[in-house]
């Protein structure tokens, strides 16, 4: 998980009203604003929210992610989260100038213009709380998402049957795919939010079937994504790793 602290340059927590709410309930304020991507440059700048705990017990330490969702098939991709160290109760905590720069999401979805952001607190369900169903809460006014601008695809012509196993993982997994000719290749791992923190290969690969295995026993439990990437393109596999 990518903690981004140094992007939330102002931090501030207020009280609010006491509330009838036992123990932990965490939720999105109403107050937020951000600049949408434009120019197709795929950048969210500005981003500005409150984060709120309307319960009476204080929280711990929770992530709050913002996600892309697609109105028309309500699918939504997690681009970046943050770390809160605590929350008390009956407060909330504003985080702003959060700066999210799609294009390096690593599977950044079709370009279109019916996408929405939304601020999640507690992505990774750390904190117990009294209901959850008021964690998520998109924000107004639509997004366009435009091809990366790196150019690169998410497929190869070159690549055949990628595969991983077992998924979910514990400790060990392999990676599997065919190639159709001889090629030089560049194998990572990125976290949920697309940051590389591994390099599994490096080099030239000979055409055929490919083996790659890969030890998990040191990563936290969560979505992982392995990219393969060729002259042609890349493709990305989506792991879990589940402890």
């Amino acid at each position: 998980m990518k903690t981004i602290l140094q992007k939330a340059a102002a931090i501030c927590l207020f009280a609010i009203p006491s509330l009838m709410s036992a123990q932990v309930d965490l939720t999105i304020g109403l107050n937020y604003s951000y600049n949408p991507p434009t120019n197709c440059n795929n950048q969210i700048t500005s981003l500005s929210v409150d984060i709120c705990n309307n319960g009476s017990s204080s929280a711990g330490s929770f992530l709050v992610g913002v996600y892309l969702y697609e109105t028309s098939s309500q699918k939504h991709w997690v681009l970046d989260q943050t770390t809160i160290n605590s929350l008390s109760g009956n407060a909330c905590i504003t985080i702003s100038n959060w700066n999210i720069d799609m294009n390096n999401y690593c599977c950044l979805p079709a370009p279109a213009s019916n996408y929405r952001i939304g601020v999640w607190a507690d992505t990774a369900n750390a904190i117990t709380e009294t209901s959850k169903s008021n964690n998520a809460s998109l924000l107004s006014g639509n997004i366009q998402v435009c091809a990366a601008s790196t150019g690169i695809k998410n497929f190869s012509a070159n690549i055949k049957e990628l595969s991983f196993s077992p998924n979910p993982v514990a400790d060990k997994g392999e990676l599997k795919f065919v190639l159709a000719k001889e090629e030089k290749v560049n194998v990572t791992i990125s976290d949920i939010t697309g940051k590389v923190i591994s390099t599994l290969y490096t080099g030239t690969m000979y055409q055929g079937e490919q083996k790659i295995d890969l030890n998990t026993s040191s990563y936290a439990s969560g979505v992982y994504f392995v990219k393969v990437r060729l002259s042609d393109g890349e493709v990305n596999k989506k792991i879990i790793v589940q402890k």
